[in-house]
């Protein structure tokens, strides 16, 4: 007779097993469909292209921008892209489910909505990242010069913050998707979103917004979502600014699923009633 802890593993297990499965079916559904696949690792190179010709043109005539060189900035802008292009644009795709009433057969399975849909968009994002470090360090290479990697234990933080920084960004545009449950036409909230995400962190680091700006930036997601892994990848310093940066993205990575969690509760008894 198994005992209560061998009980409590084997769920545990056959729980994680599921989404493990869909995480699965959702890398070899993007790896198959090869078009579109390329279509968005093409665009990235365009970006980080377009983008290292405007910094080296920033830089023509000073070393440095708010402490960060020419090279610095490339490499800055290549990490801090991945995420968006890795694990972000999903939510037009949640968003149809939800309008669609696809997500009506996904309710009634014995699993986690929210953790589906999460395994799902991690599963297609292992895809995307692979490709787009590849094509973002060649790239690096050529246009800004070696790696600013200098050790094991920065690859490893900047792998995690990249792991973070794109859960943050999967699940606040689940959240937004499932605001169809109350508006049919959101996309507004997906705009808005999206230009913030690209203003604060993204294409350019923190440092060079005013420091109002900054200061109100940090009681956001957004530097969570870009700024962290860039930062740690280009001005590594380790020590406390590591774990301030991978704590702040670890409370973002909860506070998003639990936001996921609350909307999907309050929206799910209008599914039920309104069938879809």
């Amino acid at each position: 007779m198994k005992s209560r802890e061998d009980r409590v593993a084997i769920r545990l297990y056959l729980k994680a097993r599921k989404y493990a499965i869909a995480a699965s079916s959702a890398l070899r559904e993007r790896t198959a469909y090869r078009g579109s696949f390329l279509g968005s690792v093409l665009s990235y190179a365009l970006f980080v292209f377009v983008f290292s010709r405007i910094w080296g043109l920033a830089f023509a005539s000073r070393a440095d921008i708010e402490g960060y060189g020419r090279a610095q900035m490339i490499w800055y802008f290549i990490v801090a892209e991945i995420p968006g292009f890795a694990f972000g644009r999903s939510f037009w795709t949640l968003s149809q489910d939800m309008k669609s009433g696809q997500v009506a057969y996904l309710v009634s399975r014995p699993y986690s909505l929210v953790g589906y849909y999460f395994a799902q968009g991690m599963g297609r994002a292992v895809a995307n990242c692979a490709f787009l470090f590849a094509i973002g360090i060649a790239l690096g290479l050529m246009t800004a010069g070696p790696l600013p990697v200098a050790s094991l234990g920065q690859a490893l933080a900047v792998l995690a913050s990249i792991t973070m920084a794109g859960g943050v960004l999967f699940l606040l545009q689940l959240a937004l998707a499932m605001t169809a449950f109350w508006v049919e036409e959101n996309a507004a909230f997906y705009w808005i979103f999206q230009k913030l995400s690209l203003v604060v962190g993204t294409l350019m680091p923190l440092e060079l917004l005013p420091e109002a700006a900054q200061k109100a930036a940090w009681w956001s997601p957004f530097p969570a979502m870009a700024y962290a892994p860039a930062r740690l990848f280009v001005a590594w310093s380790g020590g406390a600014e590591v774990a301030r940066l991978l704590g702040y993205q670890a409370a973002w990575l909860l506070l998003s699923a639990l936001l996921c969690q609350g909307v999907y509760a309050l929206g799910r008894s209008r599914l039920t009633v309104n069938g879809g």
